[in-house]
């Protein structure tokens, strides 16, 4: 009986271990005091790239704002993922490439900002079953046999 009990214990802290949420940060933001050295009016493009890196949509001459985002997702099992925290810091610049806006965005605000959800899928190399099973033959040495 005992043992019965201890055999269900252990099935269910691995139960229970096995559903721990996974979680994933991804991006980058700047830190406030990174941001807070840049002088809005003076500071240049070439000035924040120096400072800060390149952010997440950076293309020469192509854009007049510079967006950083970072974002916590978090897995439970086989469940779809979840956003659960995003902070966006958009730097925005002026026709002469200096920077005329700082903003912040976190939590709800960060919401608003819907990203690009298109994904491109790669179509591969379609193989049949037996196109699979002979391709293999001759990839295999026969020293990978005798270890």
């Amino acid at each position: 009986m005992r043992l019965l009990c201890l055999i269900g214990i252990i099935l269910m802290n691995l139960a229970m271990v096995g559903c721990a949420p996974i979680t994933k940060v991804s991006g980058y933001v700047p830190l406030k005091a990174e941001t807070d050295s840049l002088r809005v009016g003076f500071s240049t493009r070439e000035d924040v790239l120096e400072s800060l890196g390149e952010p997440l949509n950076y293309k020469e001459g192509f854009s007049n704002s510079m967006l950083f985002v970072q974002q916590k997702v978090e897995t439970v099992a086989f469940l779809k993922p979840k956003v659960n925290e995003r902070a966006i810091v958009k730097l925005t610049f002026d026709e002469t490439n200096i920077l005329s806006k700082i903003e912040h965005f976190a939590g709800v605000d960060a919401k608003s900002f819907e990203l690009e959800r298109q994904i491109v899928v790669s179509k591969g190399r379609k193989l049949t079953f037996w196109q699979q099973m002979f391709g293999n033959i001759g990839n295999f040495s026969s020293e990978q046999f005798l270890d």
